[in-house]
Formats: C-alpha cells, structure tokens, sequence
C-alpha cells in the first residue's frame, strides 16, 4: 500500500484519504482479475485446442462475467472503481505536490501500463461488446471469430490493440498481485548491530536489494511467459479459423473505428 511522504499539516487527512483509496483499488483489482484469468485462460485454451476450443470456452465462461448482475461487479464495476481511485489518488500528489514512497513490492512500470490500460482497455470493451451490442442487440453469440476476422483483415490495429493489451495486463497484474492481496511491504529491514556499512548502505540493506532484485527479475519473466502463451493463443486464434459467417458484418463494425 503507498503511504503519502511528509505532507503540511493542514492537509493530513488526505493521508487517511490516500490509504482509503488504495484499499478501494487493491479490493477492486481483486474483483477484476477474477474477470481477467478467466478470460485470459480462454485465449490460452487455443494453444491446446485451437480455435475451437478457446471458442468453447469462451461460451462456457461468458455466462459467468457476462450475467446481468455479475458484469457490473466483477468487469465495469470493478475497473471503474479501481480507475477512479488510482486517478483520485494522482490528483491528491498533483495537488499537493506529495512526495510518494515507492512501493518495492511492484515493479518499474506498474504505474505508466496502469494507465495505458486505460485506453487499451477502453477500445477493447467498445469493440467486442459495445459495437456487437449496438449492431445487434446482443454480444452474447459472439465467439472468437469476430476478433480473427480483425486479426485476418484489420491486422496492424487487431494484433497491435490487443498485444498492447495483453503485455500491459500482464505486467500490471503481476507487478501488482501481492500489493493488492497483501498490501504494502516494508521498504527495508531494521540495521542489525554490528553490521559494517559497504559503499554507504549496511550489508543487511543490500541483502534486501538484492532478494527485491531477484523477486522482480522472477516476475519480469512471468510477466514475459504469461505474454508469449497470451499472443501465442491469439495468433492461432486468428490463424486458425478458417469460416467466419457474419464476416460482413464484423466488417461493418470493425470499419465503425478503423
């Protein structure tokens, strides 16, 4: 959990504001990725079967996060209140000019792909419910072959979307799972007496640098691995399907934005 550095006086109640809204985004992020690793394992379902299977999971799943009360919960309600928080918690730094203490628990780039997934995200949601909903009036017989037939004809804006996506995701929810199920760790470990200091920081404190740097170096390749099965799952997906029968009409949604 981020703490707010030395703030004025008159403003130490945005401390307490600050730390109500970081539980309200580590809950929502929670919620969120009970969405996302069903849907992510549904894309990771085509390296096994193809596209036919990452179709049959899809319709298998989407009852689950698309139900009429779920949806709101688990996917609209959820991202939307851990957006609103974390764009809260920057305006509350922004105003009062808030030094924040890194957290050692996420990695480099949580922030920068937090916000990135913010359009990502958008674009994503406007094109496989949005448009299906508006064209049709219902996104629920919709499978994969909507998004090959974007892969196979559209494929810079298809493939660069949802890799862009895909990576960012990754990153961000592996650089910030513990923080969001643990909360805040500890940025150093008391000195032990005794201990000689080297280059001007105690051995013991090194030693913690180095564990942090090996945990990050652990989750920058599971960020990495996560990624290649994600892409890869997409590549056959559009590879894969050979008969789309409403291409005509994902033509007409997809030339709606593109």
């Amino acid at each position: 959990m981020s703490s707010l550095g030395t703030s004025p006086r008159p403003f130490l109640s945005s401390q307490k504001v600050y730390g109500l809204l970081t539980k309200v985004q580590n809950g929502s992020a929670i919620l969120f990725s009970v969405f996302a690793v069903t849907h992510g394992v549904q894309i990771l379902g085509a390296n096994i079967g193809g596209s036919s299977l990452a179709n049959n999971w899809i319709m298998l799943g989407r009852p689950f996060y698309q139900d009429e009360h779920l949806e709101g919960i688990l996917v609209t309600g959820s991202i939307l209140t851990h957006v609103t928080a974390g764009l809260a918690k920057l305006g509350i730094r922004l105003y009062w000019n808030t030094n924040i203490k890194k957290n050692p628990a996420l990695l480099p780039y949580h922030g920068l792909t937090g916000y990135l997934l913010i359009p990502l995200a958008g674009l994503h949601y406007y094109l496989v419910r949005h448009l299906p909903i508006d064209y049709y009036g219902d996104s629920a017989f919709i499978d994969f072959g909507y998004i090959a037939w974007g892969l196979q004809n559209k494929p810079i804006f298809t493939y660069g979307l949802h890799t862009a996506l895909i990576v960012a995701a990754a990153y961000h929810m592996v650089s910030g799972a513990k923080v969001a199920i643990w909360g805040r760790s500890k940025t150093q470990l008391p000195v032990a007496n005794g201990k000689v200091p080297q280059h001007g920081k105690s051995i013991q404190q090194k030693n913690i640098n180095d564990r942090l740097k090996k945990k990050q170096l652990i989750r920058h390749g599971i960020v990495a691995t996560v990624s290649v099965a994600l892409i890869s799952g997409l590549i056959i997906v559009g590879r894969d399907t050979k008969k789309i029968p409403l291409r005509l009409d994902f033509a007409k949604m997809y030339g709606s934005i593109i």
